[in-house]
């Protein structure tokens, strides 16, 4: 085992059972994997990437600075007792004053691990305030003036006889007035979005959703892709969210698969219609039940972050209650057909989005956003009402098919603001599984 991976490994224990001030469903032990993270990417020694892991270990657990040196050396524990406050006794103020004076006095080496974990800890508060649209300090013993002083202090400290171009002060400079100083994307703001700012603060919190995602994927991956499934009677927005989730997710350096609807699919129309049609109800329905689900296993098993796929599982749970209320489907073929879904969805789908809308509104969608004028074969009132009817009574099937899922009526709202409703439910959910993920990793108590 390397310095890294036995300092990572020692303040794991050390740190067991504790979370984060400001975000207490987060394990405490992220914060200094993440600062030797950022150490390492930087291209910093061994030594400074394993204070990095245990540059907290003696301020917040049992452990002291000479069991720090017995077991890691001199060097290190020079870098973590730099880290350290060494009297808790002191008010916070004399505490703070005490540290930005010493840190004046420090090798580089020191600093920058004192710089890496006020990064992060920024880096954290501004994404949750982001995400609150509230800048809330109450987690922390003083108040935002007195923070404002103390991280500004400190790093004039650290770049005081230094190169304050150093990469990692810039981003230190960098976090310091988003944080404090309110700097922000003018262009953004005063230029694109200048005429839409609510739209603009709806977006600011996704992006910070979305940043923290990616901050906990560099931490651990998930067992598997993370699946969501797309589901819903026409033109409710369901291709919309899907092009704009793969859109959001891609640009945000995730691995996304989107899986198209297989019964309109050019593989099952061109290869599979022709024989499927010759078959009968039954034996169709459980022919394209055995083709999604071995298109949604082949998805599973690629090494994605996440799928999007159109019409998976759960619609087909769809399509049979619709038969069974018509009278089309035996009740006890319905009964077991619904009993294997829900156990497959259950393993695979992790998230489903069902939406609908009333159904002359969906019509109205229809005609104003196509140039024909004909009547159309399925899109009528009549077929979208049994649709919705069956949507909603669904819900329970819904519950039991999968761990999260929307029913969305997306009647009285715009299609941009039916994304960013959907976006934000799927990324708590997500949020939620890599933390689990991170905790099952490390085996947290």
């Amino acid at each position: 085992m390397d310095i890294k991976e036995k300092a990572k490994m020692f303040a794991i224990q050390a740190h067991m059972g504790q979370v984060r001030k400001s975000e207490p469903d987060k394990p405490m032990i992220m914060h200094p994997i993440s600062v030797a993270q950022l150490l390492e990417s930087f291209g910093y020694d061994d030594n400074v990437v394993a204070a990095g892991y245990l540059h907290d270990v003696v301020e917040d657990t049992k452990y002291t600075i000479q069991d720090i040196e017995k077991e890691f050396g001199n060097d290190i524990a020079n870098l973590v007792m730099g880290a350290s406050e060494p009297d808790k006794s002191l008010s916070w103020e004399d505490r703070k004053r005490h540290t930005i004076e010493e840190t004046k006095k420090l090798p580089l080496r020191n600093k920058l691990v004192i710089c890496a974990d006020k990064i992060n800890n920024l880096e954290d508060l501004f994404l949750k305030f982001e995400k609150s649209d509230n800048r809330d300090f109450s987690a922390f013993k003083r108040g935002e003036e007195s923070q404002k002083w103390y991280y500004t202090s400190i790093y004039e400290s650290l770049i005081l006889g230094e190169d304050k171009n150093l990469p990692i002060f810039q981003r230190l400079k960098d976090i310091l007035d988003k944080v404090f100083y309110k700097k922000e994307d003018l262009f953004l703001r005063d230029t694109i979005f200048v005429d839409n700012q609510d739209y603009y603060a709806k977006l600011k919190k996704l992006h910070a959703e979305k940043i923290e995602l990616q901050r906990l994927k560099s931490l651990v991956t998930l067992p598997k892709p993370f699946v969501i499934e797309f589901t819903g009677t026409p033109r409710t927005g369901k291709t919309t969210i899907i092009n704009n989730l793969y859109d959001f997710f891609k640009k945000g350096g995730f691995e996304v698969s989107l899986v198209e609807e297989f019964t309109t699919s050019k593989y099952y129309k061109e290869e599979l219609r022709s024989k499927f049609d010759s078959m009968s109800y039954s034996d169709r329905d459980l022919a394209i039940f055995e083709e999604i689900y071995k298109q949604l296993q082949n998805a599973v098993l690629t090494k994605k972050d996440l799928i999007l796929i159109d019409r998976s599982l759960n619609d087909r749970q769809t399509w049979n209650y619709r038969r069974l209320v018509r009278g089309d489907m035996p009740e006890d073929l319905y009964l077991n057909a619904m009993e294997k879904y829900s156990k497959l969805s259950k393993q695979l789908i992790d998230f489903l989005v069902v939406t609908y809308a009333d159904s002359l509104i969906s019509l109205r969608r229809d005609y104003t956003s196509s140039l024909a004028l004909e009547q159309r074969s399925f899109l009528n009132q009549e077929n979208i009402d049994e649709y919705n009817n069956c949507l909603n009574s669904l819900q329970g099937l819904f519950a039991d098919s999968v761990d999260s899922y929307m029913l969305l009526d997306t009647s009285n709202m715009g299609m941009n603001d039916v994304s960013i409703e959907a976006t934000s439910q799927i990324l708590p959910v997500i949020r939620k599984r890599y933390i689990k993920a991170f905790q099952q990793k490390y085996n947290l108590k």
